[in-house]
Formats: C-alpha cells, structure tokens, sequence
C-alpha cells in the first residue's frame, strides 16, 4: 500500500479554485505553505515530470519549487486596455483605455506526449484574451508573444468573471489547444464558443500561433443565447471533452449542466455531441469538474449547485454527482446514432436527438452503420447533435457552503474525493461502491493555517497538506471505524501506521487453501488494514490473539476484528454478497502467530472456495474441481458440501435427469426452431448429453455455446425437421443414467397463411398490415409476441391472425408477404401487397379551430386513399407548463433573449405534451374530411400536422400558414335572467341568441341549430349573435321534458341554451262585455276623427298637391341614388374579381439598404451625405481625413457625445430641422458601432424620460422636437428593415399596387389630384364625368422586332397620364428608377401607313374659353378604342412649355400659360362650379339635383373600401401579428420603456401604452404606411397619396387608447373604418401584451444581422458634423471644460485638436 499523500491546495479567503493531489511526503512533517504578497491567485499547474509548481495570479506568474520555494516570478499586468478596443492600443484612439489588470484565465503546459514540456501557455483578459508561451525554468522570460494580433488570435474571455478552459492535444504529431470560452458583451463579436487553436504558427496558411484560421470551431446562430459557462476541459482516451452550464434553449429554458465531446483528429467539428447532466434534487449548475477513477473505472466527478429560480446563479446547496464516462459516452454515442439514421427519434417516433444552436442543418436517415464508417462525423453528417436525455445520477454528497473545487484520489482501490468549499475548508470523502453514498473522513480549515502564519484576509497562500491525519486515532476501533484507506491498525505495535511502516518482509509465494482451513503463520510486525480482509465478501472474522478465521462471532481470547458486512455483535448489520457461480478470492491476509521462540512476516495469499455457492443440484457439484473437495452429501436436505463436512455419505451417481420447462411448445414441420430445456441434473458436460436429446420422437441437436452443466439456465437444442405434424414429449438422456422426460408436450405443425388486408399501403411504410391464417404461432414463446417477417414490423401475434406495420420501400410495385418459422418460409402468392406513392396533400381549409375542435378542415391531394386510417394530429403543451416567469434586468447586458418555442417537444416535456388524434372521413383519392382535434384552453400548440401511416405532413407546410386555435365561444342562455325558464316565441319570427367570440373559428354554414327534433335554420352569425329560423311547429323534445330545447353546435362544442315555448294561443282572453265596451269606444273615436277630417279638408287640399309635388321629386332622386349605388356596386364586383390576378405581378422592387436608409434619415433633401463624396482638396484630405478620424474617436467618448448633444440642443438657433439632421448625421457616423448608439440613446432617453415625468408623461416621444426622438426613428428604420423585407414588405406592397391599379381605372383630375375612386373625400371626384375605358395597342420594340402591347386607359385621360398608363404595362414590376420618364417620350397614334399624328397635353388644338385653358386628353384627339399608338423619343424641336407638366403635381402645369393670364383645367375646374359642355349637358333640374346632394358619390369611397379591405387587413395583420416572431429591437425597447416606467414608478398602462405607440406605430410604421416609396423604388402620385393617408390615419386610431366613437359630424375617413377600428385595437393590444409577457430581448444579434449594412460614407457625415462644431465651437469647447470628468479626459483638448487639422483652426494648443 502507497503511503499517504500529501496534497498541495490553493487556499483563498471564501474561494476554492483548484485542489491538485501531489507527490508523497513524510507523515509526520507539518503544513508548508507560501505567502504570496497582494496576489489574487487564479489558476495552479503541476507539472508531474519536474513536480514543479506554477500559479498563474492577478497580474503575476508564480514558479514554485516541489517544497514551495520560489523559483521565478514573471508579471503579466496590469496593461492599457480596454474591452471595447482592439490591440494595439493607442491611447489617441482607444479614449476609454485605462489601466487594467490581467487576470489570469489559462494556464497550461506544451508539452507531447511521452515527451518533456516545451512551454508554458498563459492567457490573461487584457488585449482581448491573446495568449503567450513562457519559459518553464523562469517565468520571467516570455517566449512568444504577438504585439499587432488579428481577430483570430483573441483566445480568452477578456472580462474577469466570464469562464474560459482549454486543454492541450496532439494531432498528427501536431500540438493543437481547444479553448471553450463564454460569450462576453463588450469586444470583438462572432468568437464561437468552442475553437480549436494551433500552437505553432504554419506558413503555408499564413496563420500564426494561437489562430483558430482553417482550424475547426463550434458555429451558432445567436451567441448571446448560448452563453455557455464552462467549468472543465479534459483529454480521455481519442476524444476531448467540455463540461459546462447553458440555458436549455430546446426545452424547458431552464439552465442545466452538459457535457460535450469532440474527436481529437476531427478539425472540423462534425464530430461535436452533447448531452445534458442531472443530479436528484434539482442541483443543475456546475461549479466543478475532474475526472477520476472510481471502482478502475474513469469516472466524471461534478459539484453541482442548485440554481436560483430560472437563473444561472447559484444558491448555497451543492451536491457531488459522479458520472462514469463509459455511460456518458454511451448516452453520446445513442444520440449520434439517432441523429445520423433515425432523423433523431426513436421507436416511438419521440425525438431524442436534435441539432442544437441555430445552424442549418437536420438529422437525417443515413445507413445504420453511418457512425461505424464515420466515427468522427463528415461533412455529410449532422452537427453539432444534441440528446434530448439526460444522463441521470443521484448526489453522491451534499453540502452547504458551495463546493468550488474537486479532485480525487485513489488508495488500495477506494475513492477518496477532496472537496473545497466557499468559505476554505477541505473536505476529504471516501465514495462509497454503490456512488449513491459517502461519508466524510475529515475536514480541514484554512483559518488554521491563516491564523498560524498570523496572516491578514487580503493575503493569500500556496499551503501543502497531507491528505492522511492517521495521528488523531489512538486505538484499533477510532482507526479502523474512521474507513481511512490510507491509515490501519499494527496490532503488535499498538498504534496506527501506514501499511510500508508495519510489515516490510517480501510477499512469499501463493498459497491455495480451502475455506475455513486454518495455517499457523508467524509474523514479525502485523498491520490490519481495514476492508483489506475485514471487509471481504466472505462470513468470516479475524481472532487476532487466537490466529483463526472463524464464522463464529466471538473469539476464544476475547479480541476479534469483524467483518463488516457480516452482523456484528453490537447489532450494526450490512448487506452480504451472493453468489450465482463459480467463485475464488484471491486475497493477502495478515495474520497473527505468537510463536514463544521468534515472531516471523509472513504474507501469505490464499485462495477461498464455498462448494455450496452456486452447487444446487448433484450434477454441479460433481462438475467442481477436484482439489476443492466438493461432494455431494446424501442427508435429509441433499446438498453440496466440503468433504470433511459430510457425515452421513456421499452419493457416487446422480439422480435421473428432471426436465422442468420446455419452450416453444411448438415448432414447424421444416424445424430450425431453437428450444429451450430447463430443470436439473442435466449432465456434467455437454458431451453427457449430446446424443441424447428427442423432440416428439425426433432426434435434435443440442448447441454446446448454450449449454450450462446441469443448471436451470437455458440449455438450446435447435429441433430437426418432421415428415408429419407429430407431437411428444421432450427426452433427454445422461450418460449412463437413466432417462429424464418432461410433462410437457411439444407439437409439430404447418403454419399456413391465407389472406393481408389492406392491400396496399405508402412508399413510406407504416402500413397496418393484417395477415390471416392458421397456427401462426408456430414457434413462439409465451412471453414473445413478434416474429421475423421480411422488410415489416411485428408486434401483435395470435393463433389465426398477425399484425405488423410496413417499412418504406424505394419504388413502387406488388411485393408477396413472407413469414419465417424456424426454417419454414411462408409465402402468400395468391395476394400481393401494393406499394404505391405517397400522399400529398396540396391544400387545408379552414386554418383555424376553437379549442373545442370538431371543425370540419377539408382536405385535397393526391393519393389520399392510398392510407387506411388518415388522422389530424395536434401536440401541444398544458397551460400551467406554458407560462414563463417574465424576468427583467436594467442592463441589456444581462439580458436573455428567448425565442418562441421550438415546435416539437422535448424531452423535458415528454411528460407534459398531449397528442390528440382525429381521424378523418370521406376518404376518397383526391379529398378527404377531418375534424380538428380538441385540445386543452389556452394550451401551447406545439405541432399540428396529418399523419398518413409513416407520412407526416406539417400544417404550416401545405399554405405556409400555421393552424390557429381560438377561445372557445361563450352563447349566452335564452333566458338570461331565469335559467332553464321557457322564453315564448311567436312562430314567423327568429330566435336571437348573443354570445362572445362566435366568429373567431367558425362561419355561419357550419353552424348547427337544433330545436328539439327539428332544425332552426342559422339565417345571421357575427361575433356577438346569432340569429335562427325556427320551424312554424312547435317541435317535439328529444327527452323527457315538455318543451323542446334549442341547441347550438358548433363543431364539438354543444351549447344548451335552454327551453322554447311557441305561442299558439289565437282566442282572445278578453271577456265578452269588456270587449263590446271597446268597439263601442272605438266608434266614438273614429266619428271625431272624421268630422275634424271633413273639417280641415279644405284647407288641406293645397298641401296634398304640394306634398304630392315633393313625392315626386324624392322619387326622382331615389331613382337616381339607386341607379348610381348599383353601377358601383356593379364596378366594386367587376374589379374584384380581376384586382387579385393583377396585384403582385413580378418580383417587388425593394430599394438597396443605402438608399431606403437615405431617404429614412434624410427625407425629402436631394443630395444626402450618404451619396455625396468627401469634397476636398488633395493638399488637405490627409489632414482633415486624420481629423476626422479623431473627431470619430472623440464621438465613440459616451461623455463627449452626450454633452455635445445636451449643448446643442439648448441653442437658440439650433433649429428642428437641425435637430432631425444632426440625428441623421449620428446615425450615419455610428451606423458600424450599434451596440453602442444604442447605448447612448437609452442614456438621452432616459434623461427625456426624467423631463416629461415631472411635466406630462404621457407628451412624451410624440413629436420629432429633440435629437434623440429623430435617433429613435432611425435606429427603429435600422433595426426593422429586415423584418420589411422578410414580413411586411410583400403586403405593403400589394397594398400599393391595389390602390394604384384601383385609382387608374377611374378618372384623376391632372390639375386637382382628385379622384373618382379614392378613400380620402377630400380628394373625392363628387361630379358625375362620363367616361369609357379604351384599349390602345402599343407597338413596343423589342430588340429587331416590334410586339404589340394592349393596354387599358380611359378616354378622359390626359396624354401625359397615358403615357405613364403605357409605361407601368410595359414595365410592369420594373424599379421606377429604371424605366424612361414620360416627358422624355412623345404619344404617336399611327393610323394606316402615313398617318402618324403626336399627341401631347397641349398644343394648337388646345379648347379655350375664356381665361380657362383644358389639357387634351384622347376624347379630345378622338381616338378611338383598338387605336395604335407607339412611345418614341422626344424631339429638341418638340420640347417647350410641356417639359413642365408632371402628372400629380399639385401646382398648376403649363407654367407659360399662366404666366399669359390663362388657368389649367381637366375634368373639373378648380375653384369654379364645372361648365358642362353642350353635347354633355344635361337638364337645368338635373344639376341642381347633383349639386344640392353631392354626398351621393361618397358611396364610391365604400366602393372604394371594400375593395382594399383586404390588402389593408394583411398590412396591418403583419405588422401586429405575434405568429411570427417581433423584431427583436421592438421587443428591447418596449421592454426598456416598461424599465423606465418602473423605474420612475408610473403605473398606469395608459401611459405605457401611449409611449410604444409613438416609439414604434406612429414613429416608424405611420411613415412607411405614408411614404411606399421610402421602401421601394415606385412613384407615388398625389391621388394615390391620399388614399395612403387615410390608412395611415387609421392606424393611427387603431393604437390609441381613447374610445373610437362616431358620430354625425365625425370625418367620412373616421365612419368609413369604425366597424373595423375596434378589432385593430384588438390587434394591437394583443401585439403588446404577446412583447411584454415574453422574455426580454437582447440587441447583441443586431450586429450580426446589420453586418451587410456597414461601410457608409462617414466622413461626409462627419465632415458635416464638424460644421456644427464649428458653428457652435466656443459653447461646446466651455461645457466640456465645466465638466470634471470631460477635463480629466481631456476633451476639450482633444475637440482643439480636431479643430485644428480639419480648418486649420486656430487654438491654444
């Protein structure tokens, strides 16, 4: 036994960083220890060939000697740095740079294997995490190190408390490091969390030492989501391993601990795998990790503390949780298996393995042997693999403070594990076999050592310790009861002493004894060492003073050492093995003779053997062999004993052979059936029965690997084939004994197969497949329910029947069934089975279900039938497991982002996520019907999809939408005051039912009303009534009650809403008199009503006839209204039906990033920064580029940036235009650095926010008045403008095209603007212009040839308006930009060969009257419809006045005209009553009826309405909708507002509400509704313009809080939507509450998805922020110097500077 050894620990005060065991020392010497002075120590090496010490600390390396003497120190810091720079730092560019220390976060050796170390590798935090070699003789001394590294070199973590491991290893005779290192929020982004480094630089890759260039590195889609806090890296056997603690982005969201590993020689990474840890209790963080040896065995040794809540923190209560690497590599292994060829699931189709961080790749079906061929992966395979399942264990040890280090050691084969706590105590346990216990051996406090060094707590130590304290026991009991493997018990000596210092003599030779033999031996010395014998499997004690082994538990000479797994006298009692076979011990036994002449050591190994383990019949016992002695005994309880144990004889011949069980009972004719034999005394040898074993009278042929010597384990024989179907029993006969043959009678028999049903079935298998027949379980064991059946899944088996599922199949066809019996092959040729191609399904509807389910969702395809049994299939989550706890931190650096739940359950939630199954109806070839399932209220839906046998088909995957579950419906009872009293109803009439929600899943037609046993026809559904038919009858009840029920259903959902009673009583109840006395009455009242009649009928003749005259009239004028209301509802369903196949078109012109950004910042200005080039001479560019890259410097300095800001801002001249540009400016010149524009407008935000708290908060951000309000919208225009493109970008866009295209088929007034269909009346066209549409075919050349085109306008159209009609046809879905401007083209109508006439807007033929000039148009010209006309070039001779004509101005055209006194009219004359001409004029009665109500064309705008209704609903569902993930930045800063409001203590919602709509809909979205062309390359005209802004308006309405009331005098735009406007509000609540109860956001992504938008021009911007510098240079220069910190920066300086070089200003430098 090795003696005790000493342990070097790295003690600080409440921190345990590492605890290393060390090389042995002396018992007896006392603690050494190392004071080293002001040093914060971070990390302790042991090289083993030199046993020198190295411990990397805060800004200094430590060389230390085995003995701790200091060899060398070396100083790594502190050093100029800054996390937000990278090196070389300049101080002129890096401002923020400080001193800062270097904490060290690697500390390994370079060493090869089998070699000497080369180097050692030391990475700090300073310079972005760069790494050097030091020399191992003087740390002092650095070897390599770079002084300009690239991006690729930054190794480690460059923040303190962010974790950071690597390993070293050696590939291909090549020292490579593997670095796992956490995500850090400051520096260069984009470094992976794991990377393989090299460390030597290699030229041919032009990579230098510590690059990760061309080497491998774990990609993933969102660093900051996987912030992976490492603990450990290892190298074990061919592979490398990392354990770490992440949150579970898969799963639950809650954080656990994972391991994952890597091939060495794969520098690729497509070997990476993963699996998740969990220890019982819920400890899930991992603090510590070693890897050790436990039982021989390489073991994973993990403290593991408990989180806080849902957040990586950990509490106070850790546990050890041990893991052997052999199950740890097999659950890796399973999950490769499934990812690589069962698309990650297993047989019950639960998904096991999945790709894990966001990168696009899948699990995939390849061969089964795909990982034996590729072990370490290719780039063919799946990866990085993630298990769903985690590898389990139970806490070995618990304890509170936090464990912090581990490490372990083994002694004699025992585990001892050392542990160190918070507070710096060494715990030192030994593990128990079974892992599941521990008990601790004893505890050593650092206080000791710190009071004894009389030290300070701000010094830490180096302290070397023994891990053995064998001083403390004084006797046998405290030393052997304490189960310290490295102490015993010399019993001679009386004292404690390691095993080398008791007995030193040699081991003699082996000595083999029997059990319970004794042998005299003599020993010098005797050191008992406990569990060594005392804890040996067998029931025996040691009788020190008597020299005997005994079972007895006493001794004669009273001292006895008892084994303690065997009762003891004082009641303590553990479990004993059991044997169930064979077994010897070899064990060195210590024991004790007292001879009276010498005292010899002896150190004898026996060898001991029970004959009555595992013996239990004659036959076994004769098998034993012959030098144990082994009898079998012939007494009352037969057994098998030691031969001197046996009293009453022993037997020569065993028994007759006893056959207790036979399986299978049966077996085909052909045989080959392996059967299997038990019961006792079956032989000696397998050659005792070889030739002696029937079958039914059949000789059969015993297998010898299955033979076990006369036992009740299974001995196979595989039968023989029968002429007939025979039956018998099983013989067996022993060599010369006599014959053994069993009550059981096995059958001969002939399977047969006669039918399959179904017949057929998909490619992709899965098929239900049913095969009839008879004695189809032939063969088959009892507790076996499958068989071999050739390409099919059994798994139900009877006499006459067997079921089976198919497997897919690689093409189509008939295939036979075939099933195997043994030998015997089935075949059933008279029926094949049919592959046939697998079901598609092309479309669903409807797309959406209530809760309840039950809806009809009709179903079209193809191959439909092909399945027996289609279903709907819904997976979906639990409410109380859905809900998360909202978490919100003030810092976004701290912030964790979660996105929507993946769809598919994990296996986390396997327990919590139902499946609900309908099957579907009406199947037919091409449709079938299914019902949606019924799931749980306001469960998460995870996953809905149609399952047909093994063909699964996603919902979303048919239309690109996802199915939707609604609330159920709420329909209130009849009778809403008394329940279950009868309402009366009056046949003729309806029944009214309200409710809640009615229409959100289900439309009138499915719907099903029923009144007793007869149907009330559904006549009106909204989202708040329903309205039914009853039957004229009163029907008759469906139970027991009198009167008839109605009910309402509404797919599964029933609705009980109570009794109806018909009123059918027609007799009057009013008596006879009473009724008489009326009549009477009546008569009186009727003869004064005729005599006043008679009276005035004079008088009232005159207003009859003028009563009369009115009628007349107001007829007229229905007439009129009517005739005018069905010509445009006749042209509202004409153009309805043609809009949907026009809107779309080609591909959507969306501007380049540049240029939409241009005309977001800078709107409406010609000329932006962002197009403009630097303008400067070539003798000062360099001078003034330098200063600019200053001046860039000194705005990347949050202080200057903000007090240039705040100084600005309180100028008198700085105008609101200045305020909007400088923004753009800032924008423009920050654009490369997001991370921290944002950062500084949430500092000016904040400080708006305190502004407006003490005034009205709720004014806040509704104007563009201040820099950071205009840098709000920018940084929103930034952040959304991939969510434009990839969401609200197509519908926008189709609304554009609606409203054009619908604007253009009526007529646009040239001069006005105004429109006969618009949504805006104030740009309504009220006359009546007649009109006819005309098609012109227009010849378009087309390289050699010329294409006619048709195209449609409208008579009434000017030239000019044509000729843009013409061009948006032949450039159809082009870029506005990139086709020809009208005015550059001339309008030629060809007729015949020589009749070419030029059109134009005006010209000779122009129609004056009076100082009213009219534009021509093609009624003017009289073109007729089919006329030819052609585009050509515009001609110098034919440019004039006309070039000033641009369609849509809203200044008047033909600018010479009016200049001659002459006004510009089309349809309408602007500020005049309209002079019809004669030949259209109508009667003088007429148009004072179209001008008294001119309110009769406002039907044109529901015209107008309703046929936009649609494109808007699809802008205002993408922009609102939550289906789809919400843009991160809007998230972020809604969480940010909801921040501030908590912060400055508002809670009122209102307020909130109102600070998201003008930070988002009305600051963003309202400009983009507004200005289309801000997004795309299109032209949009004033008409089209105004219907934009009426939508605008109406979103507006729809995200304000106030109630939305209407009213006689509300605008026509407010009366046109207020039906719609409520469930827009609807939208819009529901898209803040979905933000603000999701987790908070997190901005880091934003880089890596804005990384095509760098690179703009930002010296022009910063050239033109210089010149607000300049303007405002004395009042920018005073306030930097006011402030203390800008003057310990320097700033004001630095701004001189700037100055200087780009004006050559001059200053007090």
């Amino acid at each position: 036994m090795p003696a005790p050894a000493s342990l070097l620990l790295l003690l600080a005060i409440l921190w345990w960083p590492l605890v290393l065991p060390l090389a042995p020392g002396h018992l007896q010497s006392p603690p050494t220890f190392i004071t080293l002075n002001g040093s914060h120590l971070n990390h302790l090496l042991l090289d083993t060939h030199s046993s020198h010490i190295y411990v990397g600390a805060v800004n200094v390396l430590y060389h230390l000697s085995p003995d701790l003497q200091l060899l060398s120190w070396g100083k790594t810091g502190p050093k100029l740095d800054s996390p937000d720079c990278l090196p070389p730092i300049d101080p002129t560019d890096c401002t923020q740079a400080e001193t800062t220390d270097n904490t060290n976060k690697l500390l390994l050796l370079e060493e090869i294997k089998g070699g000497d170390p080369l180097s050692l590798i030391v990475c700090g935090t300073v310079l972005q995490g760069i790494c050097e070699k030091r020399s191992l003789e003087n740390v002092s001394q650095v070897l390599y190190k770079t002084d300009n590294p690239v991006d690729t070199q930054y190794v480690a973590a460059n923040n303190p408390r962010v974790s950071t491991v690597g390993v070293v290893v050696e590939q291909k005779g090549v020292l490579l490091m593997l670095v796992g290192r956490g995500y850090t929020s400051k520096g260069p982004g984009g470094i992976p969390p794991i990377t393989m480094r090299r460390l030597t630089p290699v030229a041919r890759y032009s990579a230098p030492a510590f690059s990760h260039e061309e080497l491998g590195k774990l990609v993933v889609g969102s660093y900051s989501e996987y912030n992976n806090h490492f603990v450990k890296a290892f190298h074990h056997n061919n592979y490398v391993y990392f354990v770490f603690s992440r949150r579970d982005m898969w799963g639950k969201r809650e954080y656990r601990t994972y391991v994952s590993r890597l091939c060495v020689g794969d520098p690729n990474f497509y070997s990476y795998v993963e699996v998740p840890l969990s220890c019982g209790g819920g400890y899930n963080l991992a603090q510590a990790a070693v890897l050790g040896y436990h039982r021989e065995q390489p073991t994973l040794f993990v403290a593991m503390a408990m989180g806080q809540a849902s957040t990586p923190t950990p509490t106070d209560r850790t546990a050890l949780c041990v893991y052997k690497v052999e199950e740890l590599d097999k659950a890796l292994h399973g999950a490769q298996l499934l990812c690589y060829t069962q698309e990650g699931k297993d047989a019950n189709n639960k998904e096991k393995a999945y790709i894990e961080y966001e990168v696009s790749s899948s699990c995939l079906k390849l061969p089964q042997d795909s990982l034996n061929e590729y072990p370490c992966g290719g780039e063919h395979t799946p990866s990085p693999i993630a298990s769903a399942i985690a590898l389990e264990a139970t806490p070995a040890f618990t304890w509170t403070p936090p464990i912090t280090a581990v490490t372990t050691a083994t002694e004699v084969g025992h585990t001892i594990v050392l542990l160190g706590d918070k507070n710096g105590r060494l715990h030192k346990v030994f593990l128990h076999a079974n892992v599941a216990s521990s008990c601790i051996l004893s505890v050593s406090n650092s206080r000791t050592v710190l009071r004894a060094s009389d030290l300070c707590v701000c010094v830490f130590q180096v302290t070397k310790l023994h891990v053995a304290q064998c001083e403390k026991h004084l006797d046998c009991h405290t030393c052997l009861s304490n189960r310290d493997p490295y102490c015993g018990w010399c019993s001679l000596e009386g004292r404690y002493l390691s095993s080398p210092d008791c007995c030193y003599t040699p081991t003699p030779a082996l000595s083999t004894l029997p059990s319970h033999q004794a042998a005299p031996l003599v020993l010098h010395k005797h050191l008992i060492i406990w569990k060594s014998f005392t804890y040996s499997m067998w029931p025996c004690h040691w009788c020190v003073k008597d020299e005997l082994c005994t079972h007895d538990k006493s001794c004669p000479r009273q001292h006895v050492i008892y084994n303690s797994r065997v009762s003891v006298p004082n009641g303590v009692t553990t479990s004993h093995d059991t044997c169930s076979d064979l077994f010897s011990l070899s064990r060195v036994l210590y024991l004790l003779v007292v001879s009276s002449l010498r005292l010899i050591c002896v150190c004898v190994t026996v060898q001991l053997y029970d004959c009555s383990v595992g013996q239990s019949d004659c036959s076994q016992c004769r098998a034993v062999a012959g030098n144990y002695g082994c009898v079998w005994c012939a007494d009352e309880t037969p057994g098998c004993v030691y031969n001197q144990s046996c009293t009453s004889g022993t037997m020569d011949t065993c028994p007759p052979p006893l056959i207790t069980e036979v399986e299978p009972l049966t077996g085909p004719l052909e045989g080959g059936i392996l059967l299997t034999i038990q019961g006792s005394n079956l032989g000696q040898s397998f050659q005792d029965i070889q030739a002696g074993v029937t079958v039914a009278g059949v000789t059969c042929r015993p297998l010898p690997e299955a033979y076990r010597i006369s036992t009740r384990y299974n001995s196979s024989v595989k039968i023989t084939a029968s002429a007939n179907a025979t039956a018998g029993p099983v013989v067996i006969t022993v060599r010369g004994s006599e014959k053994g043959e069993s009550q059981q009678t096995f059958s001969y028999q002939n399977p047969q197969l006669s039918r399959i049903v179904p017949e057929k079935g998909p490619l992709a298998g899965g098929t239900m497949l049913t095969l009839h027949g008879s004695q189809l379980l032939t063969g088959q064991r009892t507790e076996q329910s499958s068989d071999q059946i050739a390409g099919l899944q059994t798994f139900l088996v009877s006499d006459t029947r067997l079921i089976c599922r198919t497997s897919h199949s690689n093409q189509t066809g008939r295939v036979p069934v075939k099933v195997v019996f043994g030998k015997a092959e089935r075949i059933l040729d008279s029926v094949l089975f049919s592959y046939m191609e697998d079901p598609v399904i092309t479309d669903a509807t409807p797309t959406e279900s209530f809760y309840g389910g039950g809806r009809l969702i009709y179903v079209t395809g193809q191959n439909l039938n092909v399945v027996q049994q289609p279903k709907m299939s819904v997976s979906n989550e639990p409410r109380e497991r859905s809900e998360v706890r909202r978490r919100r931190y003030t810092h976004v650096s701290v912030r964790t982002h979660e996105r929507k739940c993946s769809r598919r359950c994990s296996s986390a939630y396997v327990s919590f996520c139902l499946q609900i199954q309908e099957l579907c109806t009406n199947v037919t070839s091409e449709r079938m019907i299914c019902k949606s399932p019924m799931v749980e209220p306001k469960s998460r839906i995870v996953r809905v999809w149609f399952e047909m046998d093994n063909v699964h088909i996603d919902f979303h995957t048919i239309k690109n939408k996802l199915f939707t579950y609604h609330p159920n419906p709420d329909l209130f009872q009849l009778n809403s005051e008394s329940r279950g009293t009868p309402i009366r109803f009056k046949p003729g009439g309806v029944l009214a039912v309200e409710g809640k929600g009615l229409t959100l899943a289900m439309n009138r037609d499915e719907v099903v009303a029923q009144l007793g046993d007869k149907e009330c026809v559904i006549k009106t559904l909204d989202n708040t009534h329903l309205y039914c038919e009853p039957p004229e009858e009163q029907p008759l009840a469906l139970d027991d009650s009198d009167l008839p029920k109605l009910k309402v259903l509404m797919g599964s959902l029933a609705f009980d809403l109570g009794p109806v009673q018909y009123d059918n009583d027609l007799h009057s109840l009013v008596p006879l008199a009473a009724q008489i006395g009326l009549a009477a009455g009546a008569a009186v009242v009727v003869l004064i009503v005729l005599v006043i009649i008679l009276m005035y009928r004079r008088k009232s003749k005159q207003a009859l006839r003028d009563y009369k005259k009115v009628l007349v009239q107001l007829e007229t004028l229905e007439i009129n209204v009517g005739d005018q209301c069905r010509k445009e509802f006749t042209d509202l369903m004409t153009e309805m039906m043609d809009l949907s196949s026009d809107v779309g078109g080609p591909g959507i012109p969306f501007l380049d990033y540049r240029t939409y950004a241009e005309r977001v910042f800078f709107p409406g200005q010609k000329g932006a920064p962002l197009s403009q080039n630097l303008d400067l001479p070539d003798s000062r560019r360099q001078t003034v580029e330098q200063g600019l890259g200053q001046l860039n410097n000194l705005l990347n300095n949050r202080l200057f940036l903000i007090r240039f800001i705040h100084t600005l801002e309180v100028q008198q001249s700085f105008s609101q235009r200045d305020r909007g540009y400088v923004a753009s400016l800032l924008t423009m010149a920050l654009h490369d650095k997001l991370e921290y524009f944002t950062d500084v407008m949430k500092t000016l935000l904040g400080d708006l926010v305190q502004q407006y708290v003490t005034k009205n908060p709720k004014l806040m951000l509704r104007r563009t008045e201040t820099v950071v309000e205009k840098m709000l919208t920018n940084w929103m225009s930034i952040c959304l403008y991939s969510f434009l493109k990839e969401v609200a970008g197509e519908p926008l866009y189709k609304l554009y095209r609606a409203i054009k295209y619908q604007v253009d088929k009526g007529p646009v007034d040239a001069v006005t603007g105004k429109a006969k269909r618009t949504l805006n009346d104030s740009h309504l066209l009220r006359e009546d212009i007649e009109y006819c549409s005309v098609t012109l075919t227009v010849l378009v050349k087309s390289g050699v040839e010329v294409q006619p085109c048709p195209v449609k306008v409208l008579d009434t159209d000017t030239i000019t308006q044509v000729k843009d009609k013409i061009l948006d046809q032949i450039y159809k879905g082009a870029a506005f930009s990139q086709r020809p401007a009208a005015d550059s083209l001339d309008l030629e109508w060809r007729s015949g060969q020589a009749g070419h006439l030029t059109l134009s807007d005006d010209d000779v033929t122009a129609i004056i009257q009076g100082r009213w000039k009219r534009i021509n148009t093609l009624q003017h010209y009289k073109v007729p419809d089919g006329a030819t006309v052609a585009l050509i070039p515009r001609s110098q001779s034919s440019l004039g006045v006309n070039q000033f004509y641009q369609t849509g101005e809203k200044t008047p055209m033909l600018e010479g005209e009016e200049e001659e006194g002459l006004r510009l009219w089309h349809l309408v004359k602007p500020s005049e009553d309209p002079e019809i001409p004669k030949h259209r004029k109508s009667s003088m009665r007429e148009r004072e009826r179209a001008k008294a109500i001119p309110e009769i064309y406002l039907t044109r705008l529901l015209s107008m309405k309703g046929t936009l209704q649609k494109f808007v609903d699809d802008v205002f569902v993408a922009i609102l909708s939550t289906k789809w993930p919400p843009p991160i930045a809007v998230r972020f800063f809604f969480d940010f507002l909801d921040d501030m409001a908590e912060k400055h203590g508002i809670d009122d919602p209102e307020t909130v509400h109102i600070w998201k709509t003008n930070s988002l809909p009305l600051r963003f979205w309202v400009n983009i509704l507004k200005n289309p062309q801000f997004v795309f390359d299109v032209q949009v005209t004033d008409s089209v313009d105004a219907v934009l802004s009426v939508i605008a308006q109406t979103f507006i309405d729809s995200c304000t809080t106030s109630e939305h009331k209407v009213g006689r005098d509300s605008p026509v735009n407010k009366l046109l939507y207020a039906r719609e406007i409520p469930r827009y509000k609807q939208l819009v609540e529901r898209y803040y509450s979905d933000i603000h109860n999701a987790v908070s956001g997190c901005y880091q992504e934003m880089n890596s998805t804005l990384t095509e938008l760098s690179g703009m021009n930002n010296l022009v911007a910063l050239h033109e922020l210089y010149k607000y510098i300049n303007k405002y240079y004395d009042q920018i220069i005073m306030s930097l110097e006011e402030d203390a910190a800008g003057q310990k920066m320097q700033l004001a300086y630095r701004l001189q500077q700037v100055a200087a070089l780009v004006e050559n200003k001059v200053t007090d430098l």
